[in-house]
């Protein structure tokens, strides 16, 4: 088939069918895991010259305020962006307050998660835990998660469905980018959460199973609203460090495990048309990707080649024929930021080596685009893809 009749839509399904497309598809701006900062994004597009044209990308408050930036439509295409996406939206019923602590921007979120960003920093990280201490069945009694239906998180979600369905390229879905061992700790506090694993089985079970129902809900009533809109369902829940998962894979196999097969039944069972599972988690997770692939993961994204044990070459060849890769494309963490556009060129062939043959891969770079990337390394990356990504 010629570049002319490949679809972007296509070209994302035979990739992640592991058939060779075409040329590697592209994905950036499609999800809180793939996303550009304003000031990486601004100063590649000027460099370039490009200008954005208005269109009708449904605002999204979330991605915006965690300052990333919401990519227009023509600026997608001539970048040759193969796929596109939406996240549920902000509930607008609870009114949730920015505040100052000397110099600290503070909010309170719905989970009860306190947030922080010092001025030094351009991101909100949290700071303070609702159920932080002694975890015990009075404090799950008496804690409130969110109500996970709430009218406005669903809002102009069909419409934007529907709208990028019509661009012709794949379409992918997320909730918030965090998943149930995410929001765990994040009320708990992470040294307090991996304790509780041991030392508060049952409680940490309990907690796990309320975040999760919240959760299935917020999947549930999405995908009624979207109908057969989306190719992809992308669910975040981080499980590695540096150098290893969090917890030994029979702690994710006891604890994580059951809830997201069960999410992933759910989702490929209520989805009106055939959706692949797409699951993000940064670290070293090698030791739980035959886990991933057992309960019906599709996808895995970032691939973060510098942490322990993620080889690409070594990924592939163990685990390429169950599992697409999305992400790995080039180092988020020293090289596209801090390398040479020379060193960012070698980078992405040899991933593109070790990642694209016979299918089964999406370039992108591994997690989130940062402010301090220079225009440059971003350009070689790209020009990079286009001259080595193709299948001869």
């Amino acid at each position: 088939m010629s570049e002319q009749e490949y679809t972007p839509h296509r070209r994302v399904l035979d990739a992640i069918n592991h058939r060779e497309p075409d040329r590697v598809p592209f994905a950036l701006g499609c999800s809180l895991e793939t996303a550009i900062t304003h000031q990486a994004y601004e100063r590649w597009i000027g460099m370039l010259g490009l200008k954005e044209e208005p269109d009708d990308t449904l605002y999204n408050l979330f991605v915006d305020g965690v300052g990333f930036k919401q990519i227009p439509e023509n600026i997608l295409r001539q970048l040759k962006v193969d796929t596109r996406g939406f996240l549920l939206q902000e509930p607008s019923e609870t009114e949730q307050e920015l505040t100052m602590e000397g110099t600290t921007l503070v909010f309170v979120d719905e989970w009860g998660i306190k947030y922080g960003k010092p001025e030094t920093s351009l991101y909100m990280d949290p700071i303070g835990h609702p159920l932080a201490g002694d975890l015990s069945d009075e404090m799950l009694d008496n804690y409130q998660c969110p109500d996970p239906l709430q009218e406005s998180r669903f809002a102009g979600i069909a419409g934007e469905a529907r709208r990028l369905r019509e661009t012709g390229c794949a379409v992918i879905m997320s909730t918030y980018g965090l998943g149930q061992w995410d929001y765990a700790h994040m009320i708990c506090g992470m040294e307090q959460a991996l304790m509780d694993l041991v030392l508060k089985p049952r409680e940490m079970e309990r907690l796990l199973r309320m975040i999760h129902e919240v959760e299935m809900k917020y999947w549930e009533k999405g995908l009624e609203v979207v109908g057969d809109n989306i190719d992809i369902a992308m669910h975040s829940d981080d499980l590695g460090m540096q150098n290893g998962p969090m917890m030994s894979p029979d702690m994710y196999r006891r604890f994580i495990k059951p809830l997201h097969k069960e999410m992933i039944g759910m989702i490929k069972q209520k989805a009106k048309g055939e959706v692949k599972f797409l699951l993000h988690s940064c670290g070293s997770v090698r030791r739980l990707i035959p886990d991933f692939i057992e309960i019906g993961v599709d996808i895995l994204n970032p691939v973060q080649v510098s942490a322990a044990e993620m080889d690409t070459a070594e990924l592939k060849k163990e685990f390429g024929k169950d599992l697409c890769f999305c992400g790995g494309g080039v180092d988020t963490q020293e090289i596209l930021p801090r390398g040479t556009p020379d060193q960012v060129r070698d980078e992405v062939k040899r991933r593109l080596d070790d990642l694209a043959p016979g299918g089964g891969y999406i370039f992108a770079a591994v997690h989130n685009i940062q402010a301090d990337v220079p225009p440059e390394n971003l350009q070689a990356m790209y020009e990079t893809l286009q001259e080595y990504g193709v299948y001869r």
